[in-house]
């Protein structure tokens, strides 16, 4: 059974799926779908700023990617691809459209019983309604009455209606309208209703989904071998180090950076691998993926490759595994993982990238996977043990994460030192001072010689302060000058 940790139980009852969800959302006529996706299946969900962004929107490729955004916000369980909330809508658009339509005058859901079964679900009781009565009218003709219909719901908190109400829905000529004394809490109800149901408002792209491998595979069969027989499988020399960044809904990504050693072995099986795994988290807890890659050579010959997956912070058992492209070569590993938490509201940075190839990412990546060693501008390229030569500069790339703003801004001192078992250099600070939204996360660096630094070990430590928060965090990453 699904954890909903967005919706309350109360919430979740208002949405109890007591119809069949199309496959789809129902086919209409290729006028153009964008306008009738807007006009007739989200106009009662969709806020006014969105629809004023929505319409700005030139491509198709933008709508599409905006429609997806758009859903993504209004889902409960944002780690899978399941949207329950989109489901729900979809068929109760279906039920309102046969159910309340008014003919050729209106769609089901332009009425007023279709849009207060859209908004509040049916009705755990009904009362009332029937034939009608002829009714005189003072200035003379006659009016087609009948006897009220009142809609009874058990109490919805998330709406602010904390205990059992009900929807009364006048019986006029022409259908059921909404009784003008409707109390204000429900009406009220029925107007905030489309900024409740967005669940995830910080949502800025798409969340990426929780995936599990298919029981039957040969992936899991050989990770529940492992787990019942303890027997690790080495057939391809591997090397890992974890990365960690934030993602979203509380999740944190977990990235990998992999090298393989074929010295041995047919490179040529090698150029094209699957990773795959399981993470085992704190209770019933469980993360798994399945990585198609093609694998870069680094300077040492060796291949290397990145991936990686949202996954919940805590102590957690990794079980990592690899195999070639026609699957005859495996190897599977076990070793035990703290993935760290960014999203407890305390100052922190992202594990710290160290590259010395640093470029504009071209535009047609825009699009490409989550890689910690990309953002919004520039593209790093991995570099295994961070290993560097002397003529080289040292690019360090890192997010902030949970700084406090003041007026909308951050109020950031960001210190660099250079530390060896022979000295210690402290570089050039930085101030930043940017306006951001709340609990953005910021993309900061710097870049340094290490013409200046003998051969040797090093330790790269960044401290940031908060100044506004008056916090600090440290963050350090190992290198070697060669």
């Amino acid at each position: 059974m699904k954890k909903y940790a967005v919706w309350s139980i109360a919430f979740l009852a208002l949405f109890a799926f007591l119809y069949t969800a199309p496959a789809g959302a129902a086919k209409k006529k290729e006028v153009d779908k964008y306008e009738n996706w807007l006009k007739e299946e989200i106009k009662l969900l969709i806020t006014s700023e969105e629809e004023s962004a929505f319409k700005k929107l030139k491509t198709d490729e933008e709508k599409d990617k905006f429609i997806a955004l758009f859903w993504a916000k209004r889902d409960p369980s944002p780690l899978d691809k399941a949207n329950e909330f989109k489901d729900e809508w979809y068929a109760r658009l279906e039920y309102v459209n046969k159910t309340y339509s008014k003919g050729s005058i209106a769609k089901g859901w332009h009425t007023d019983m279709g849009r207060v079964y859209m908004m509040f679900g049916p009705p755990a009781q009904i009362r009332g309604g029937g034939s009608g009565q002829v009714r005189p009218e003072s200035a003379g003709g006659s009016q087609i009455m009948g006897p009220p219909e009142t809609w009874v719901y058990q109490p919805m908190p998330a709406l602010g209606l904390n205990s059992e109400f009900a929807v009364t829905f006048l019986n006029q000529q022409f259908g059921y309208d909404l009784d003008e004394m409707t109390p204000q809490p429900i009406r009220h109800a029925l107007d905030i209703f489309s900024k409740v149901v967005i669940f995830n408002p910080d949502l800025k792209e798409l969340p990426m989904y929780k995936f599990s491998l298919d029981e039957s595979s040969a992936e899991a069969k050989l990770i529940n071998e492992f787990i019942a027989g303890g027997q690790e499988i080495n057939q391809i020399p591997l090397e890992w180090t974890p990365i960690y960044t934030r993602a979203m809904s509380g999740s944190t990504y977990v990235s990998f950076l992999v090298r393989i050693d074929a010295q041995n072995l047919d490179r040529k099986k090698l150029r094209e691998m699957t990773f795959f795994g399981r993470l085992q988290g704190e209770g019933e807890e469980v993360q798994e993926f399945l990585q198609p890659l093609k694998l870069d050579q680094d300077k040492s010959d060796k291949m290397l490759a990145v991936f990686g997956f949202p996954a919940k912070a805590g102590k957690s058992v990794l079980y990592l595994g690899a195999e070639d492209k026609d699957k005859e070569l495996h190897t599977l590993v076990k070793a035990d993982l703290d993935v760290q938490n960014f999203w407890n509201d305390e100052l922190n940075t992202s594990s710290l990238i160290l590259s010395s190839q640093v470029i504009s990412k071209p535009r047609e990546e825009a699009g490409a996977e989550f890689s910690p060693f990309v953002t919004s501008d520039y593209k790093a390229t991995p570099r295994w043990g961070n290993a560097f030569k002397p003529s080289e500069f040292l690019s360090v790339l890192y997010q902030v994460y949970n700084a406090k703003t003041q007026d909308g801004a951050l109020d950031l001192s960001i210190d660099y030192f250079i530390i060896s078992d022979e000295a210690g250099y402290r570089l050039n600070p930085q101030t930043v001072k940017t306006k951001v939204e709340e609990n953005m996360a910021v993309a900061c660096g710097t870049e340094v010689p290490l013409s200046p630094l003998k051969p040797g070990k090093y330790t790269f430590k960044i401290r940031v302060t908060d100044k506004i928060a008056g916090k600090n965090v440290e963050k350090t990453a190992p290198f070697v000058v060669e």
